[in-house]
């Protein structure tokens, strides 16, 4: 695996997009890898020093992700062994 950035032998791959990076290009970058409610606030778990790429460009706030949800067919239909399959 060659780097994206210069080519020589790749170390690693970024945690946000995967590229392949060698040691001279690699960056750190913070990766939060879960986000959980405790007495009433939200606590996170990080990676302080993710390797990053320096090429892609992490979000720092939620992306709306409406293309993934189902359009609204109503209710869920009961399944029996006489439903025919779709």
């Amino acid at each position: 695996m060659q780097c994206w950035i210069c080519a020589s032998p790749a170390s690693g791959v970024c945690r946000f997009c995967g590229r392949a990076v060698c040691r001279d290009d690699a960056k750190n970058h913070v990766f939060v890898l879960e986000v959980y409610p405790a007495d009433g606030k939200l606590y996170g778990l990080a990676v302080e020093d993710a390797l990053y790429c320096g090429v892609c460009k992490p979000k720092a706030e939620p992306v709306k992700m409406d293309f993934l949800e189902a359009p609204d067919s109503g209710p869920p239909k009961k399944v029996t062994k006489s439903t025919p399959t779709e």
